[in-house]
């Protein structure tokens, strides 16, 4: 045994003292797959390693910003720019030098990472603060059956539960509330939306004229904000200048070098400098009948606008300077923060809001919090315990739970809050479909109509089949040949299932209102397909007779439908009977 192997030898001991012999080989004999490394899943990777478990894979997409240093505990200044998966992978390795840990920078959504890929895990722990990625790991998972971990967290808010197909409720069995908190990595270095641009302008606004605050997602750049302020008697036009060229001009030219982070679906951030944006003063077309703040101001407005409200801030408000908070019925902080956003927005390409759609958002931010992320992950490997402890039983006949992380208030001091783990919703679109394997003899030559009439309709006895892939439409029965009304839809039933991001192992949902029926999909490129046997093409290799199956199961469902009808209406028959008084 070397010295760097001696202190997890001892944690073994501890651990296998605590878990006893059976659990304690169950956890180092299992395969997991981590998904996200950021808040919750540093972490996690971390308990993991220390509870034992030696083989593990984590995938996620982001690289390290300086923003993730005060709360993402594996990462430090030399690490930035770097994969965050990559690096948390070496940074637990120390911790655990006999583990296996393999790391994949990418989009859980790519094909690489379908359902082969994590049909071989024996367990799946999520650790992602993106719904539409938690919702497609949730799929793959019941797809290749095998039992997730989910959590989440929301400022001094998270929760933990368990996933097993057939038997608890799913992600999606319950309708989710549109996600009002952001990732910090995507408001710092990759915003997509304007609430993210929101965000950062906020912060911003705290950094520049409010108290002092390392929590503050731009704190790395405090000194640089403190250099533009720090002569006494300071003109604030000319702050508000440098401020502008710091961030949207020199700041983005930066962000646009990294050449990781873009790609033909999301291109580099454009810089904009001061004398440009001046040139820019055409506005969007919008309706002659709104009030002037429903309107969006052009580029030039903004930064004029922006270079104004800092002005504003040393003329009229110099004394409040280091104490002041932004707030949206203040009209300087919103001005602030609705030109900085919208001057963002421009660097990234992402249409701009009018100051009434700016400030009807602006209060929906919710920080992270470093010791929430840190008890939900120490939940998610409980839980994980319990589910490798459950064979033999349901997943809601064992132990484990769903646990709420709440915040301790007087009528309810506990901070941990257990409940019962929930049957799946039977009308839940996921958990409460079927599932089929369809093999394609070619991806790159199928096209998507011909597969939705020769496969979905014609092997599965669809009538008229929408599909899904990625949260997207990419066929509408609506839209069955290409032309303008189906562009103007965003489909294209010309393009190839290859053209549409599928590949082996992709997820494709399918769902057909004229039967009141769907169906999951995951495909398979098999080029030796009989095409004898198999001339369109395609062959459902499980779950051949669902079409049938689902036309038994409305028929059954009708059936017993009239049949519970046919009983009422005697029973009130019966009941106008009892109660009818025959008048001569």
């Amino acid at each position: 045994m070397t010295a760097s192997e001696a202190p997890a030898a001892a944690g073994d001991a501890a651990v296998k003292t605590v878990l006893g012999e059976e659990r304690f080989a169950a956890v180092q004999q299992a395969k997991l797959l981590v998904v996200g490394a950021g808040g919750i899943g540093c972490e996690l990777l971390k308990n993991l390693v220390l509870t034992g478990f030696r083989d593990i894979e984590v995938v996620d997409l982001d690289t390290i910003d300086v923003s993730n240093l005060n709360r993402q505990f594996l990462f430090r200044r030399a690490h930035v720019d770097r994969p965050k998966s990559v690096v948390a992978a070496e940074a637990v390795k120390q911790f655990r030098p006999d583990a296996k840990i393999l790391s994949h920078h990418g989009n859980v959504k790519d094909s690489q990472f379908g359902l082969e890929f994590v049909s071989k895990f024996d367990v799946v722990v999520n650790a992602l603060d993106n719904l539409e990625a938690r919702r497609h790991v949730n799929r793959l998972c019941l797809a290749a059956e095998r039992p997730l971990l989910e959590a989440g967290s929301t400022g001094h808010l998270g929760q933990v539960t368990v996933i097993r197909k057939g038997e608890t409720e799913c992600f999606e069995c319950q309708a989710k509330p549109s996600q009002k908190v952001y990732p910090f990595c995507t408001i710092r270095s990759t915003p997509e939306k304007p609430v993210h641009c929101l965000t950062w302008a906020k912060n911003l606004f705290d950094l520049c004229f409010g108290p002092e605050d390392e929590s503050n997602l731009l704190a790395d750049l405090a000194a640089e904000m403190r250099q533009f302020q720090s002569q006494e008697a300071v003109d604030g036009e000319d702050v508000g200048k440098r401020i502008f060229k710091n961030l949207f001009e020199d700041d983005i030219k930066k962000q646009a070098r990294l050449e990781d982070l873009w790609s033909e679906a999301r291109p580099a951030p454009a810089p904009l400098g001061f004398e440009e944006a001046l040139t820019k003063a055409e506005r969007t077309a919008d309706a002659e009948d709104k009030l002037e703040t429903q309107k969006v101001p052009s580029v030039a407005q903004d930064a004029q606008g922006f270079v104004a409200s800092v002005a504003k801030m040393y003329s009229e408000r110099r004394e409040l300077i280091g104490q002041s908070s932004f707030s949206k019925d203040d009209p300087v902080s919103m001005d602030f923060v609705h030109c900085a956003a919208n001057l963002r927005m421009q660097n990234y390409r992402i249409a701009r809001l009018s100051r009434w759609d700016a400030q009807s958002i602006a209060g929906s931010i919710i920080p992270a919090v470093a010791s929430t992320n840190a008890i939900v992950a120490g939940l998610e490997v409980v839980q994980l315990l319990h589910v490798l402890q459950s064979k033999g039983k349901t997943m809601r006949d064992g132990r484990a739970r769903t646990v709420w992380v709440r915040y301790p208030e007087p009528s309810r001091k506990k901070i941990l809050q257990p409940s019962s783990l929930q049957a799946p919703n039977p009308d839940c679109f996921v958990c409460g479909s079927r599932t089929a394997r369809v093999a394609v003899k070619s991806l790159v030559d199928c096209k998507i109509a011909a597969f939705a009439k020769g496969c979905i309709q014609g092997q599965l006895g669809a009538v008229r089949p929408a599909l899904y892939a990625n949260g997207s439409c990419i066929f509408d029965p609506e839209y069955p040949e290409p032309g303008p009304d189906a562009e103007e839809e965003g489909l294209h039933p010309e393009w190839s299932l290859t053209e549409w991001g599928l590949g082996s192992g992709s997820l494709l949902q399918v769902e057909d209102e004229g039967q009141g029926w769907s169906i999951n999909l995951v495909l398979r490129e098999e080029p030796d397909l009989d095409e004898q046997h198999f001339p369109n093409g395609f062959k459902v290799e499980a779950g051949a007779g669902a079409g049938e199956e689902a036309a038994k199961d409305m028929a059954e469902k009708k059936r017993k439908a009239d049949a519970e009808a046919a009983e009422v209406n005697a029973a009130k028959k019966a009941t106008l009977d009892a109660n009818t008084v025959a008048v001569d």
